[in-house]
C-alpha cells in the first residue's frame, strides 16, 4: 500500500517497525498515517491509522489452498474519538509508570435515539516505541478539532431536586471532563455568569428552570457588553459563548435533546424556550 508503513510485531520485546508519511495527506484524501498490529479483542489484527478513522480486520491464517480468508474490517470515526491513553499495569498504589499494555481507545456511541454512551476500544502491544508513535499520532489527531473545548464553565444547581444535579455531575459527568482532559470550572452562582468575564464554552446541569435561568444570564451579559439596554428584545445582541446542557432536575422534557457542547447560537435556545412556552401554555418563560 503506497505511503503505508510496515507492520509491526505485536510479540513482547520484539522491535517496532512502523513507518510514517513524510507529509500530511492532501486536504479530503483519506491516506494512511501508521499501520501496525495489536491484539483486539484477544485476536491480532492489522491496524490502519489515517486522520478520519482508525480501521483494522483480524490476521485469519492462510486456508489449506493457499488463500487467507475475508475477515470483517471494523471502523472509528476520529470525530466519534473523545480520549485516548496509555494502558498501563501497575501494583497498589502505584500512580506512575507500569507495564506499558497498549493504547485505550475512549469513544461514544448511540444507544438509542438522542441519546449517548460510551465504550473503550483496547489496543494491545507491548512494545514502547510502537505504542508511543501511535499514541503521538493519535493525540494529534485529536488536538485538530479546532471545535473542541479545552476549557468549560460548569453551572451546577445547588438546589435541584433532591441535590440531583450534583449527584449527575460528580459521578458520571466530571470523570468524562477529567478523561477528556478538558478543564472545568465549576459554579452554584448564576450571578458568575453575567459579572465576570470568560471566554469558555458554558454547561449547565440542572432542570428546566436551571437552563431557562442560564440562557436568561448569558443573553443578558452578551447585551450589556453590546451596550445595549436590557429592555432591547427586537433586535437582540447575540451570546457569543456555546451552551451545553446535562438533564438533572425534577423536569428534564425540555432537556432530552441536547448535546453536552452545542454550537448553535444561544439566541436559537432562547427561541425554542419561547415555542415550548407557548404550546404549553405556560404564563411565563423566565
Amino acid at each position: 500500500m503506497p505511503g503505508a508503513a510496515a507492520r509491526s510485531p505485536a510479540r513482547p520485546g520484539a522491535p517496532a517497525r512502523v513507518l510514517r508519511l513524510a507529509a500530511a495527506p492532501p486536504a479530503g484524501r483519506d491516506e494512511p498515517l501508521l499501520r501496525g498490529i495489536f491484539e483486539i479483542g484477544k485476536r491480532s489484527c492489522d491496524v490502519v491509522l489515517s486522520a478520519r478513522r482508525l480501521r483494522w480486520s483480524p490476521i485469519l491464517p492462510e486456508s489449506p489452498t493457499g488463500g487467507r480468508g475475508r475477515s470483517q474490517e471494523e471502523i472509528i470515526e476520529m470525530k466519534d474519538v473523545f480520549s485516548v491513553k496509555l494502558k498501563r499495569r501497575r501494583f497498589a498504589g502505584q500512580k506512575k509508570g507500569g507495564t506499558l499494555l497498549g493504547i485505550t481507545i475512549f469513544k461514544f456511541l448511540n444507544k438509542e435515539e438522542n441519546k449517548l454512551t460510551d465504550c473503550a476500544v483496547h489496543l494491545n502491544n507491548l512494545s514502547e516505541d510502537h505504542c508511543q508513535l501511535w499514541f503521538r499520532h493519535l493525540k494529534e489527531i485529536l488536538n485538530g478539532f479546532q471545535n473542541r473545548p479545552k476549557s468549560l464553565k460548569v453551572f451546577v444547581n445547588p438546589s435541584s431536586h433532591k441535590r440531583e444535579a450534583a449527584h449527575v455531575y460528580y459521578e458520571k459527568v466530571a470523570p468524562l471532563f477529567n478523561l477528556a482532559d478538558i478543564k472545568t470550572d465549576v459554579t452554584g452562582k448564576l450571578l458568575q455568569l453575567i459579572l465576570f468575564a470568560f471566554d469558555c464554552k458554558v454547561v449547565c446541569v440542572g432542570g428546566d428552570g436551571s437552563v431557562s435561568e442560564v440562557v436568561h444570564g448569558l443573553l443578558l451579559r452578551a447585551q450589556l457588553d453590546a451596550g445595549k439596554g436590557t429592555d432591547c428584545v427586537s433586535k437582540p445582541v447575540r451570546a457569543p459563548l456555546p451552551l451545553g446542557v446535562i438533564p438533572a432536575g425534577e423536569n428534564k422534557r425540555y432537556c432530552y435533546v441536547v448535546l453536552i457542547i452545542c454550537f448553535k447560537s444561544l439566541w436559537y435556545v432562547l427561541h425554542f424556550w419561547l415555542l415550548k412556552a407557548v404550546l404549553d401554555a405556560k404564563a411565563s418563560v423566565m
